[in-house]
């Protein structure tokens, strides 16, 4: 063969003998190799290193640890054996005469060696300049709860997880660093490279990693899809080495963790005919004799139910030095406390990579099934869903009817219209199944040592289908449903993602430069389908059965982004940390003027404890990095097509004797050409700390946070001619926060122990919206009161502004006593034992005008605390978690301690005010002329909560028992998830369970919730 200089290399006759001695030399010393087996562990606390890399030096030949920190490998004495892991530090050890070692590895100072997953790469921690809260796969292992995101609730400094509902099969809602949009508050979330609308599906089993990028300096890589920060999931990729086979197994019980406490049916009727007599009304006829009636109907027993939850993981993973796989089965099974009401959920995943020379290719493939079986949202009544309607129906009524249709009873007479809850669940089915498919691929070749391009297609495809069986009956005087009717939907999203990436990394000396390049396309479609016909036979659930009217509809849109990226990751010398990333993106969402966004940002660390002048005593200060960062993000989550005008057709119309008819189309809504990108400016300030050599370590953050340009909605007039309100960009937000997370791990004796807590403190402001005097009033709590919240230029997104009740007017003296200025009586229509409200705005009445600021939705802070302790083969993991200073409006309370309307109410109306009882409870009186009941502070609490979220107690068999048994580990545990809350709140769950508009929020629709269960499991964790 000949060099690039013409130098001949082919070997000369005389050199061949020589070839052949070292072929034999080569040939003796590969087979005075010999297997070498070791075992490694923490050189604190003892516990073996899992998946620790062991490689030969200078060879390709690798192994890594099991659960027991023990690996196996061929080595020839003398060579060098090469020990690192991802919190540890490396190490190399001599191969002797010995065949066997035990090696201590030490835990790396802060963990600064643990890899952090960022956009489009890695970054060990201790080369980290942005804002990033890491999960591993091991913190949630030893959650009972099968939903991912609850796993992060109160975790992760900054980051606010809410439960979306206690009905099986929900998900949460999470909010990093505030609420910086009025429209999808969302973040974006990423699974192995590939943008997915949430990560409910994912099976906590299949996680290696989750990781939060919070300012802009770490999410402006994603730009126009960061701005509400970037969850990024890595899921477990296998590790060379023989097979590993863990399943997981967890079966437990759900059970309400409280219900409403409303009267039983001789209660009922003592306050009913109470507040009939006050209005000087007649009696109702149900409620002539309440000594008669007894207990009646339990509306709320007939409805909840202990409910059994089951799941089951199975997973395979292992590999060789050119390829690594990583396989994994689920299957989760919950029914809901509330009868009827259930979810499934199948789920597979293949994850596999090999490595050919320099191409290296791989894939993620992620299927599931999900299936609800959910309760109907309400019949037309003031009841709501079974939920809402168990606590309002009266209970007198009875459950079953065998005479009526359908088989049910139900409300009759001047009653409220509220549903008997049972019948709602048994005569409506509703069933929605979602089928996702999740497609990830890459290709990645090594040009040169240092540089590589990478081609990556993600693809992902959800399928939904809506049910909704609604059979014939009559249940009681107030509900009537004529035919069986069927109505389906079926919906599907579709994503396509292609990314061109280059990535040069090169160490010089004591220079470290990461640097990236890339292209990307985006394209989303969503397509939805609906059909409807009426009058079906019994048990036919088939549309071509029905013979009654028919509804069809469909429609469709697409959206297309495309996106240029780069960044720079440069250290010096371990001290000097520099980051600055750019990203552009043009979206179809806006018009040809605007399509364009610039997402600039920069940060910069300084490693001060790598300073020669630190001279801390690691005992006392054992590491200190000082971060900054600046970045712009952007924000296109409105409305497709939202910058052109929408055109109607088939709107025709027929003129003239003959009646000819003329084709037609009008313009429905207004356009918004000059609609543009919402942007979001972040400024960081933050601190990383060790103490105690490496044991307690801290991370601290301020931010400001200013979005400008919001999109924004603005309501205009019906007599404008359009039936939507057009977006525009008419608003600037601002939210400012300081976030903390410290933990701290030790070892006493025989017990190891670990304790961490996080503490978020994140205030928002409106500093500009619409106009200047604009305001979007939100959060109708009641399906007959007004507003709750408030959201203006100068105050915070969704305040609470209402009217404030300030006591309870005692006589009669005190309601005329009360006047305005010119001496007018401000509530003329009160008597004693009615509500006072303040009249703010001194008109002499009262109204929605006086409405005051009374407090906010959002926390002054929230925190998390938890522990891990073992020792001997026991371990207790337990995990709290709250919120301070946020405030709640209890709709359901409003509804059931009003007294005015004819349907059931709270257990404390028991105490309302007589003559001769003056409590805080307002008068009985059903025709409510003061407006008792109005939407008002009276039912606006406290929504601070403190929860022991998780309590488990584990044993893992001895090392003497896997061997005996033939496997690697085992353990089991019981938990206990949900055990308890204290707080204020009356109502179901003060982490408050719906999903919607940021104007809503803090704002808890009783009547259409489903309540927070108690879980306790039993589960069991073995290795093979």
């Amino acid at each position: 063969m000949t060099n690039f200089h013409g130098v001949n290399f082919s070997p000369r006759a005389g050199c061949k003998p020589i070839m052949l001695l070292l072929f034999l030399f080569s040939f003796l010393a590969a087979d005075a190799q010999k297997k070498i087996s070791g075992k490694i562990t923490d050189a604190d606390n003892k516990e073996p290193v899992f998946g620790a890399s062991v490689r030969v030096k200078g060879s390709s030949k690798g192994a890594v640890t099991d659960d027991k920190g023990v690996f196996t490998i061929d080595a020839a004495k003398g060579s060098t054996l090469i020990i690192s892991s991802m919190e540890y530090g490396t190490i190399e050890v001599k191969v002797e005469d010995a065949s066997s070692y035990d090696i201590p590895i030490k835990r790396s100072v802060s963990g600064l060696n643990e890899v952090v997953v960022i956009g489009y790469g890695t970054v060990k921690r201790k080369d980290l300049t942005g804002a990033i809260a890491s999960l591993k796969g091991a913190d949630i292992k030893t959650e009972g709860v099968s939903n991912v995101g609850r796993a992060l609730q109160g975790k992760l400094p900054g980051v606010t997880v809410e439960s979306a509902g206690g009905d099986p099969g929900s998900g949460t809602r999470i909010l990093i660093r505030g609420v910086g949009t009025f429209n999808n508050a969302d973040p974006l979330y990423i699974v192995d490279g590939v943008q997915v609308a949430n990560i409910n599906n994912v099976a906590p089993g299949d996680i290696e990693s989750m990781d939060v990028l919070k300012d802009a300096s770490a999410a402006a890589i994603y730009g126009s899809r960061a701005a509400n920060g970037v969850v990024l999931v890595t899921t477990k990729s296998g590790k060379p080495g023989k097979a590993l086979i863990q399943f997981n197994t967890n079966v437990g019980f759900q059970k309400i963790l409280k219900k409403y406490d409303v009267l039983n049916a001789s209660e009922w009727a003592t306050v009913s005919n109470a507040a009939h007599d006050a209005a000087g009304l007649p009696r109702l006829a149900i409620a002539a004799d309440p000594s008669q009636l007894g207990k009646g109907t339990d509306w709320q027993d007939a409805i909840y139910r202990t409910a059994p939850i089951q799941q089951y993981y199975l997973g395979v993973s292992g590999g060789g030095e050119t390829a690594k796989y990583s396989m994994s089965g689920q299957y989760t099974d919950q029914d809901g406390i509330v009868d009827v009401t259930g979810y499934k959920r199948y789920g597979a995943r293949v994850k596999s990579e090999a490595t050919k020379g320099r191409l290296k290719i791989g894939e993620t493939l992620l299927l599931t099934r999900e299936r609800w079986i959910r309760m109907p949202g309400g019949w037309g009544g003031q009841g709501g869903n079974p939920v809402g309607s168990a606590t309002k129906m009266i209970p007198v009524f009875n459950i079953y009817d065998s005479t009526a249709l359908g088989g049910y009873s139900g409300a009759s007479g001047p009653v409220v219209n509220v549903a008997n809850p049972v019948a709602q669940l048994h005569l409506e089915d509703i069933s929605y199944e979602l089928t996702s498919i999740l497609a990830n691929a890459f290709a990645e070749v090594s040009i040169l040592p240092n540089l590589k391009y990478k081609f990556n297609v993600g693809y992902t495809n959800s399928f939904g289908n809506t049910d909704d069986y609604q059979r014939r009956y009559v249940v009681g005087g107030l509900f009537a449903h004529a035919t069986n009717d069927l109505s389906q939907t079926k919906e599907r999203t579709n994503l396509v993602m292609l990314e061109n990436t280059l990535n040069y990394n090169k160490d010089i000396g004591k220079h470290s430069i990461q640097l990236l390049a890339g292209y990307a396309y985006q394209r989303l479609k969503y397509n939805y389908w609906l059909a409807s016909k009426t009058n079906l036979p019994d048990g036919i659930k088939e549309l071509d059965a029905a013979s009654g009217a028919a509804t069809v509809g469909g429609n469709s849109t697409e959206s297309v982004l495309l996106s240029q990226l780069g960044r720079v990751i440069y250290s010096y010398d371990n001290r000097y940390l520099l980051t600055a990333s750019f990203r552009r993106d043009g979206s179809s969402r806006f018009g040809k003027a605007n399509r364009y966004g610039n997402f600039p940002s920069v940060a910069v660390g300084w490693n001060l404890s790598n300073e020669k002048f630190f001279r801390a005593d690691p005992r006392v200060l054992s590491s200190l990095k000082i971060r900054g960062s600046y970045g712009i993000l952007g924000n296109q989550e409105i409305g497709d097509y939202q910058y052109s005008a929408a055109i109607a057709s088939n709107i025709n119309y027929v003129i003239g004797a003959a009646q000819q008819k003329w084709f037609g189309a009008i313009q429905t809504a207004f356009a918004s050409p000059n609609i543009k990108w919402e942007n979001t400016k972040t400024i960081n300030a933050g601190i990383d700390a060790g103490f105690l050599n490496g044991k307690l370590n801290m991370s601290a953050d301020y931010f400001t946070k200013r979005t400008t340009d919001v999109l924004l909605e603005v309501p205009i007039p019906g007599s404008a001619g359009s039936s939507e309100n057009p977006t525009v960009n008419a608003g600037i937000l601002q939210n400012k926060g300081f976030e903390l997370g410290i933990n701290y791990g030790n070892k006493a004796g025989v017990l190891n122990y670990s304790v961490y807590g996080t503490f978020s403190s994140i205030k928002n402001k409106v500093i500009e919206l619409g106009t200047g005097s604009q305001q979007i009033f939100g959060g109708q709590p009641t399906h007959h009161g007004a507003s709750t919240t408030l959201t203006e230029a100068g105050g915070q997104v969704s305040a609470f502004y209402l009217i404030k009740a300030t006591g309870i007017f005692q006589s009669q003296e005190e309601v005329n006593a009360y006047r305005d200025k010119s001496g007018k009586v401000i509530q003329p229509n009160a008597s004693a034992g009615d509500i006072k409200f303040l009249d703010a705005n001194g008109d002499g009445s009262i109204s929605n005008a006086d409405r005051v600021n009374c407090g906010s939705p959002f926390p002054k802070f929230e925190y998390g605390l938890g522990a891990n302790l073992s020792a001997f083969n026991f371990d207790l993991n337990i995990f709290m978690q709250g919120t301070s200073g946020n405030k709640i409006y209890n709709g359901l309370r409003q509804d059931l301690e009003g007294m005015n309307l004819e349907f059931n109410y709270s257990r404390a109306t028991l105490n309302a005010w007589t003559p001769t009882n003056h409590s805080n409870i307002p008068r009985a009186v059903i025709n409510d002329p003061n407006f008792n009941t109005q939407t008002s502070s009276r039912f606006l609490e406290s929504g601070s909560y403190f929860r022991l979220k998780t309590l488990q107690i584990g044993y893992t068999i001895p090392e003497i028992l896997n061997n005996k048994f033939k496997i690697t580990s085992m353990r089991a545990y019981i938990s206990a998830d949900n055990l308890f809350t204290i707080t204020n709140y009356s109502g179901y769950n003060p982490d408050i369970g719906r999903t919607g508009s940021i104007l809503d929020r803090g704002v808890d629709f009783g009547h259409v919730a489903y309540p927070l269960a108690r879980v306790v499991s039993f589960g069991i964790q073995l290795s093979l």
